[in-house]
């Protein structure tokens, strides 16, 4: 016997994960754009878990199970993962180990922060405080493709301004609208349109 649970309601976040660290592993060995798509669909992943989860009848342990393996798998996903995208992509110097460290900080901040003090009144309000830390797989994967459209070697400047941009709004004190419907819709035609554009790289 061994603990923990591996039942369908927590299927996706693991998937999310794996392709995480797929992700890792592209962008060490120089396979970038075949990382952002990992990334991406590990963003979906996390977007829809929850309401996989929700949909599978459970105990109240594997609930809160489910709340802490999600939690988890995001410090990998969204904290760890844009830190090996970033000490891949700049030099490797003392400035972007800095800029790496200063981004987990901020993400395993946003990411303690809600699960100690603003876990059930987010579930309960139309708000997050301070911008998911999910967000990022869609950020970094549009900056990636802006840059290697049309500024290849801008990737230098324009990845520390987003790296610094993002923690910062992980770790705002202010309220950020939930997507909803259309918010949904759009964030996922988005993902779908980067995909297709990272392969026809």
């Amino acid at each position: 016997m061994i603990i923990g649970e591996y039942g369908k309601f927590v299927l996706v976040t693991y998937c999310g994960m794996v392709l995480a660290l797929v992700a890792m592993y592209c962008f060490i060995y120089g396979q970038v754009a075949n990382g952002m798509m990992c990334f991406i669909v590990s963003g979906i992943c996390d977007l829809f878990d929850g309401k996989v989860a929700n949909s599978f009848e459970r105990t109240d342990y594997q609930k809160r199970y489910g709340v802490e393996i999600d939690s988890l798998c995001d410090m990998i996903s969204f904290a760890a993962l844009p830190a090996v995208l970033i000490l891949t992509q700049l030099a490797f110097n003392g400035w972007s180990i800095l800029l790496a460290a200063i981004y987990v900080l901020a993400a395993v901040t946003r990411l303690a922060t809600f699960n100690a003090d603003t876990k059930n009144s987010e579930k309960t309000s139309g708000f997050f405080i301070g911008v998911p830390v999910t967000y990022s797989a869609l950020v970094f994967p549009l900056t990636y493709l802006a840059t290697a459209t049309w500024w290849s070697e801008g990737v230098q400047w324009i990845l520390p301004i987003v790296a610094l941009g993002m923690a910062y709004l992980f770790v705002m004190n202010r309220p950020v609208p939930k997507p909803r419907g259309k918010a949904y819709l759009f964030f996922c035609l988005l993902a779908l349109g980067s995909l297709i554009a990272l392969w026809r790289l």
